[in-house]
């Protein structure tokens, strides 16, 4: 009976141990946004965009030749982050001749389209 107690009492302690580890980063602080970051400036959002059409190119999600496109127009919204848009005459389909890429203040990809949106 009493190595029934005690095992179910190490199980115990080893659930709640496990639930509440913690792995040294506090994703609140450090990985939300926080005010440990610095926005960025337009160099800094330049160079995200550019690489992101890059990854997209190569994963094969967008055709290569935005590859070698530059950046047409880059701005601010409303809400702080960045719009980049690259233009690329060479795709037929003039819906899809514009790439826009949103990039939040402090540097994260929130989306690519083609609408603008």
């Amino acid at each position: 009976m009493t190595k029934l107690i005690k095992a179910s009492l190490v199980l115990f302690a080893l659930t709640f141990t496990t639930l509440y580890a913690k792995n040294g980063y506090d994703y609140y602080h450090y990985g939300n946004g926080g005010s440990n970051y610095k926005k960025l400036n337009k160099t800094s959002i330049t160079k995200i965009a550019k690489a992101e059409v890059k990854r997209l190119t190569m994963e094969k999600k967008i055709p290569k030749s935005w590859k070698s496109r530059g950046i047409s127009k880059i701005y601010k919204s409303t809400s702080d982050d960045w719009r980049v848009t690259f233009k690329n005459l060479k795709i037929k389909d003039k819906s899809k001749q514009n790439l826009y890429i949103f990039v939040g203040i402090y540097g994260k990809v929130k989306g690519v389209n083609y609408t603008g949106h």
